[in-house]
């Protein structure tokens, strides 16, 4: 049942002026020598997986599973997860085959697929974590905190409380110098607010504080850390690989010093009720899931399922409190004032 690729091109949606996407990139193994014309004299199975992880940090875990199944190769398909899951959605109504993994960290909007009947059953069997698997259809691979990256390491910026004090201690010093993710267009980042608008009290203030000081609203974590390179004070919701990383690479930077663990979210994968190969996504998926494919999940500067550091973040837990509709309306609403838009704004950017 392997796609071959004239027929995964075509899949792909097409723009506004009817050309194809060619944004999404990433084939892996032997799959683009065959493209070109290069065959194998043995049939292989193929793996299309959606990741919202970019390709070059998951080298060690489909390094890994190649080792163990030498005959399949792997279509690896990047994307920010707002976009995968619009793309997603657009394959699974043209009525054929679908991608046989989907892998983000947008927790929220894949739950929200399984719950709309786009996933099938796994079928593994593990012993996961509480909070990491959504019956036997849907399970975190996992837990990356989420960070804010400062240039003043001293003072606290990790919770809503303490990002709105700091803000409210010098407001000119942070007006338009605070990049954020934009919840309109990145997944996780809406995830990242939500959670915040539920669980903690100090969100209001937060908000307020936002509002105040004109915040600068990205798409993706490689723009919040362009950001604090052109002169941003703040950079909130950074994945923790790619703080560690920003940090790292440039002394300037900081993580910010928090009272409070800071929250994590979790890679977060189904295998889609219409995929190709279900069979080889469940083999995929299970090796991400054993002690080796979590080993090579942190060798890549991700963070694994590890029951060890559980102390040291506050995991989000994978439940249906994560795709309740009149929460998730109230903070898109309050999102767009805090950032000076309006619903006419959101139409021409979605037209």
């Amino acid at each position: 049942m392997a796609v071959a690729c004239a027929e995964y091109e075509a899949a792909r949606p097409a723009d506004r002026n009817g050309r194809k996407r060619r944004e999404w990139s990433g084939v892996a193994s032997g799959a683009l020598g065959r493209c070109a014309g290069k065959t194998s004299s043995m049939p292989r199975e193929r793996l299309t997986i959606l990741s919202a992880a970019e390709r070059r940090y998951c080298e060690p875990l489909l390094r890994g599973f190649a080792e163990r199944r030498p005959a399949i190769e792997i279509d690896f398909v990047f994307g920010i997860s707002t976009d995968l899951q619009q793309r997603f959605l657009a394959d699974a109504a043209s009525g054929g085959a679908t991608a046989d993994l989907f892998w983000s960290s947008a927790m929220d909007q894949q739950l929200g697929l399984v719950m709309n009947g786009h996933a099938q059953p796994h079928g593994l069997k593990r012993n996961l974590p509480s909070g990491t698997s959504f019956g036997d259809l849907a399970v975190a691979t996992t837990r990356e905190p989420l960070f804010t990256l400062t240039r003043n390491g001293s003072m606290p910026a990790g919770t809503p409380g303490e990002i709105a004090s700091l803000i409210a201690s010098d407001t000119e010093r942070f007006r338009q110098r605070i990049a954020v993710p934009d919840i309109e267009a990145n997944g996780l980042g809406f995830l990242a607010m939500f959670w915040w608008s539920l669980m903690d009290p100090a969100f209001d203030d937060l908000m307020e504080a936002l509002a105040s000081c004109s915040p600068h609203a990205v798409g993706s974590a490689p723009a919040l850390i362009a950001a604090m390179s052109e002169g941003a004070e703040l950079a909130l919701h950074l994945l923790g690989g790619y703080g560690t990383r920003a940090v790292a690479a440039n002394p300037d930077l900081k993580i910010a010093p928090s009272s409070s663990p800071p929250m994590a979210v979790a890679r977060v994968a189904f295998i889609p009720r219409r995929a190709a190969n279900p069979e080889v996504a469940s083999a995929f998926l299970d090796f991400m899931l054993s002690p080796e494919g979590q080993a090579a999940i942190g060798e890549a500067g991700l963070y694994p399922l590890d029951a060890s550091a559980a102390d040291s973040v506050t995991p989000i837990p994978l439940d249906e409190r994560l795709v309740d509709q009149a929460p998730r309306a109230t903070l898109l609403k309050r999102w767009r004032t805090a950032l000076g838009r309006n619903n006419d704004y959101s139409r021409r950017k979605h037209a």
